[in-house]
């Protein structure tokens, strides 16, 4: 007997030719049935009954005047999930039923991305939704068609991603949550990854990167990272909305309740094999270098409209997304960003969020390679004494920044208790990657013949106090009790970061 599945096309239309792939993909991406909604909410759910209904209740509670679908999988419960799903009063649903959990990644493989609307927001049933929450997401989304994804803010999460409002029962917190979820533009952050928790995506990236997007290798840990990087190096934006916040009901604090030996292979393995697909990319510490802590050290932007930002040896770029980002906040919404790197693994990410150029060349071609006084903002990540030749790096960043900018630029600490554990033959916590050793109040004296030194921030490591005692201890018996708060601190230290504004 023929088995055929029949699909009703007698109400779509062939896409329009656009003029490049976004136009094409969106117009594939609109061919859908007159009665399919604008969005696709896709809830995942396997046991935890409790969470799964407080879920699909803020979910109706708190989304209003949107057309939206109700995707419901049951992910192969055995506490009466399925059937707590055909009860939901909504008459919108959809329910998918898997008899076993062969995790939670595989369980969207038996369906096709053409079934749902021009958005999906896949939701985890153990969040709790907020006021407006689905409105800001989309604000956003269509406040540029280069917008790929864009996720809420959260309690226990990771990635600076963590707004932790305080509040003291369940209608306390969304009231708070409905004060807080008010559209502002100024709050939209673009980032090199998201930590995906209450994410809208464009339907088109699902359909150009696959579906499903997470790449199938990834098991549990860096699924989030590759499915950012794979969005962002399609062309399109990643954005955490900043103004809008929902409740993550998940403790951290329990190692996600995974066995911790367990767990930490998980993160080295997943760590290896996103370096390995990436080519050396390290979706820790060449995306981890946030400049967001420092930002208030930075003087207030004397820029009004728009403004220009140069990164010098940035990695993925995070640092001069962190500018923009920061920049937006006080208003100005038009950023160019231009980088400048030694190291070709980072140029394809660069590529990704700047709007100017981004060249790979040596560190001599630096200075020939933009327009001098050109930058509003000059930021170079790596540290002055990893150059071969520091003086002229430090010329040349002061040359390309305009007078009354600002150049960011770092000293490595060769006088941290690595160098000392060094000595006593500790190769292994030794950074072996060479530093000429400057003091940084040479630097200092440098960077004041150039301009206004605006601040020194001295970046610790990061040691648990068991560690810092350990340092403590190097420090002999005999040294002046009034400097050895002093030397603790600079052995402490891993590098200092110089903010100065050019003459």
């Amino acid at each position: 007997m023929d088995n055929i599945i029949e699909l009703n096309t007698d109400k779509m239309e062939p896409p329009a030719v656009g003029n490049d792939l976004f136009e094409n993909r969106t117009a594939v991406a609109e061919m859908r049935g007159a009665d399919q909604a604008e969005v696709s909410i896709l809830l995942l759910a396997y046991n935890r009954l409790d969470k799964t209904r407080r879920c699909v209740e803020s979910i109706l509670d708190n989304t209003k005047g949107i057309s939206y679908e109700l995707v419901l999988l049951d992910n192969g419960s055995t506490d009466g999930t399925l059937q707590y799903f055909k009860t939901i009063p909504y008459d919108r649903k959809r329910i998918i039923h898997i008899t076993k959990n062969l995790g939670p990644a595989n369980a969207f493989l038996g369906f096709s991305v053409n079934d749902f609307g021009s958005f999906i927001c896949s939701v985890a049933n153990d969040l709790i939704l907020t006021p407006h929450w689905l409105d800001n997401l989309l604000i956003c989304m269509k406040s540029d068609p280069r917008i790929g994804i864009v996720n809420a803010v959260s309690s226990n999460t990771s990635n600076l991603q963590d707004i932790g409002l305080t509040y003291k029962s369940y209608e306390d917190m969304q009231a708070k949550a409905a004060q807080f979820n008010r559209s502002d533009p100024r709050k939209w952050e673009d980032r090199q990854r998201l930590i995906t928790l209450g994410t809208l995506y464009r339907k088109e990236v699902l359909l150009a990167g696959g579906w499903p997007t997470a790449d199938m290798g990834f098991f549990h840990d860096f699924i989030d990272d590759d499915v950012t990087f794979k969005i962002r190096r399609l062309g399109y934006r990643t954005v955490l909305a900043g103004d809008t916040w929902i409740c993550h009901d998940h403790d951290l604090r329990s190692g996600e309740g995974k066995d911790p030996v367990e767990f930490q292979q998980s993160l080295t393995i997943g760590r290896e094999n996103f370096r390995e697909k990436y080519f050396g990319v390290d979706a820790w510490e060449d995306v981890n270098n946030y400049y967001i802590p420092y930002l208030k050290h930075f003087p207030p932007p004397s820029i009004k409209t728009s403004a220009r930002v140069l990164g010098v040896d940035v990695r993925c770029g995070t640092p001069i997304l962190d500018i923009k980002n920061w920049l937006r906040k006080v208003g100005i919404f038009q950023t160019e960003l231009s980088a400048f790197t030694q190291d070709p693994k980072y140029w394809v990410d660069l590529k990704t969020i700047c709007t100017g150029p981004v060249l790979c060349d040596r560190e001599e071609f630096l200075a020939d390679a933009f327009l001098p006084g050109y930058f509003d903002y000059v930021i170079a990540d790596r540290p002055l004494n990893r150059y071969h030749e520091p003086q002229k790096i430090l010329d040349d960043l002061f040359m390309l920044c305009k007078s009354g900018g600002i150049v960011a630029c770092k000293l490595k600490n060769t006088f941290s208790f690595q160098e000392y554990a060094h000595l006593l033959g500790q190769w292994d916590i030794y950074d072996r990657e060479y530093a000429y050793p400057i003091p940084v109040e040479t630097i200092n004296r440098a960077l004041s013949i150039l301009g206004t030194v605006r601040a020194v921030i001295a970046v610790p490591f990061d040691l648990n106090e068991d560690s810092r005692q350990v340092v403590n201890s190097l420090i002999p018996e005999e040294f002046p009790k009034n400097r050895r708060s002093e030397l603790l601190h600079r052995m402490l230290c891993r590098e200092y970061l110089f903010i100065t504004e050019k003459r």
